[in-house]
């Protein structure tokens, strides 16, 4: 019988003050170490006496700045995150890293992948019907210099950003979740909600406080759930880094978490277009990847 992804936490020292302790090194390696460079780059611009640079500290916008810096700052942030559930896992729980990924012995690369590209398929088709449909909507912001120095960087540095999020979410805080009980419900809806909560500071949020967080919710519910079906986080990690590395190469918005010279800008984010093409999307995800294809997977 295959072993639970969501029981391999079982296989650490799971004392609930180490989870306490635990989410203090997260958090410190998250929001304190990480957010250096971040800072060192918001002080030099309120400092410059430039005119024509500025960071709103509510939003964290930059302007009058190459995009590709404030997307490092951005980023560095979450790769401290990484580091700090390593940390945590490796040295706290006294786990192998791995284990947050897959219950085998060996990393399904070629899993990972397959996600990536169907879910990149799939969102660049809803982009693109919805794009036909509104074509004012969008405009090309192709810059062929910036865009080529940007591309090496975002190929490496988004998946390991996307990555990060799922070891800390979908790994970390649902298996730990799952040592509440038996069943999915518990880790599935808890992490989600937590991985919403995180969301919330989000600049993209002020365009509906309601459907907004809805749509992080519905995302987090998706990827905790093919997660629990696909026994391990290869899906979720290739779709987290199909979605980011879509939205910072391809098409972006104005305003955006995920700074990016992209190759064509939505001029506002549509709340309702994107939580319904995010809910088709996933919809269609999980019919090719768990129906069509016939995996065996494990029910909720």
């Amino acid at each position: 019988m295959n072993t639970s992804y969501l029981s391999l936490a079982s296989l650490g020292k799971n004392h609930w003050w180490r989870y306490v302790l635990g989410l203090l090194v997260i958090a410190i390696f998250w929001q304190v170490l990480g957010a250096i460079p971040l800072g060192i780059m918001v002080v030099m611009l309120l400092g410059d006496d430039d005119p024509n640079t500025n960071v709103d500290l509510s939003t964290l916008q930059f302007e009058g700045v190459n995009s590709l810096w404030p997307y490092l700052g951005i980023n560095f942030t979450l790769l401290a995150m990484l580091l700090g559930v390593f940390v945590t896992v490796r040295f706290l729980h006294k786990r192998y890293f791995t284990s947050l990924i897959t219950p085998l012995m060996r990393i399904d690369w070629k899993l990972m992948l397959k996600g990536f590209f169907v879910f990149f398929a799939l969102i660049a088709l809803a982009t693109l019907l919805e794009a036909l449909s509104q074509p004012a909507g969008y405009q090309m912001t192709f810059d062929a210099t910036q865009f080529l120095m940007f591309l090496p960087i975002a190929l490496v540095i988004t998946p390991l950003q996307a990555a990060a999020e799922e070891l800390l979410f979908r790994g970390y805080l649902m298996q730990g979740l799952g040592l509440w009980g038996r069943g999915a419900v518990i880790p599935v809806l808890g992490s989600s909600l937590l991985f919403m909560a995180a969301h919330l500071a989000n600049p993209e949020v002020g365009a509906d406080a309601y459907l907004i967080p809805l749509l992080y919710l519905l995302m987090g519910l998706f990827l905790a759930v093919i997660t629990v079906k696909s026994n391990s986080l290869e899906l979720a990690i290739g779709v987290h880094a199909a979605n980011n590395l879509f939205t910072v190469l391809i098409m972006n918005y104005a305003d955006s978490a995920l700074p990016a010279p992209s190759l064509f800008t939505a001029n506002e984010i549509d709340p309702v277009a994107s939580l319904i093409s995010f809910v088709v999307v996933a919809a269609l995800f999980y019919w090719i990847m768990f129906v069509w294809q016939r995996h065996d997977n494990i029910k909720i």
